[in-house]
């Protein structure tokens, strides 16, 4: 059974010249040491840390034309920021404190989203406009931003991260990973991977990483360079083809296409 509660901002709107006054929030509920922990903040920041307690605590700030909805079920928890005006965005100030266990879930517009100390099954976080920064010793990862930034240092079994035209820094996940940018540059610091796909426009992909026996590896590009790094004891088959740009390898022979432009390294 779901509850839902509106935390509506109670005082009237003080204008100490053009700027309202923000409510403070304080509210703390009992969750289960694996909770799925949900939060959703149009603009402001969301920054989220750990505790060892079977509680959530979410403090912070409203701005004056908002209300906090909270929604309670079985599985979790989520907290959401509601915008009664729907033309006037303020912003809101988000500070979480969750399970060590916990899996969380943040979505943001314009907001920053920071999360450390995670030890949960997943981590999920999307901003529009904000920056993404984890840190989390996680079995999934799933970072995405179209402007902002993404950051990620810990560990992870899965990890997708995708942007547009901000840049990816990514260390530490091993399994499977998948990297999409349009015109941001992407690094990448991994252990063993079975999986890995690469995609960017125009952006710079730098790659370092090992390739597990029977692994497979994708790394495309439209204009951007791709610069991968791999064990000299690394075994495999490789298939690099380019239509207009250079290959250059530290092994191999690289040969000019028959007819037309570009190279290739088989």
């Amino acid at each position: 059974m779901k509850a839902v509660i509106y935390l509506p901002v109670m005082s009237a709107a003080v204008l100490l010249g053009s700027t309202a006054r923000a409510e403070d929030i304080d509210v703390t509920r009992n969750v289960a040491s694996d909770a799925r922990v949900e939060v959703s903040n149009v603009a402001g920041e969301i920054t989220i840390s750990v505790w060892s307690n079977n509680e959530v605590r979410l403090q912070g700030s409203l701005g004056s034309d908002q209300e906090l909805e909270i929604n309670e079920s079985s599985s979790g928890i989520r907290f959401e920021v509601v915008n009664i005006d729907d033309d006037d965005y303020d912003e809101a100030d988000l500070v979480l404190s969750v399970p060590v266990g916990a899996s969380l879930v943040a979505e943001g517009i314009s907001a920053d989203i920071e999360i450390s100390g995670s030890r949960g099954e997943s981590v999920v976080a999307e901003s529009v406009s904000g920056d993404v920064q984890v840190e989390a010793n996680t079995g999934r990862v799933e970072l995405s931003s179209v402007s902002g930034d993404i950051e990620f240092t810990g560990s992870a079994g899965r990890g997708s991260f995708e942007t547009v035209s901000g840049d990816i820094e990514v260390s530490g996940v091993s399994g499977e990973v998948s990297i999409s940018s349009v015109s941001g540059d992407a690094s990448l610091e991994a252990g063993v991977l079975d999986r890995a796909q690469f995609e960017t426009v125009s952006g710079t992909l730098e790659l370092s990483l090992e390739m597990a026996a029977g692994g497979r590896l994708t790394a495309e590009s439209m204009s951007g360079d791709v610069i991968l790094k791999l064990p000299g004891d690394q075994e495999g088959e490789f298939n690099v083809q380019t239509f207009s740009g250079d290959i250059r390898s530290a092994f191999g022979t690289v040969e000019d296409e028959s007819f037309g432009p570009g190279s290739h390294l088989k």
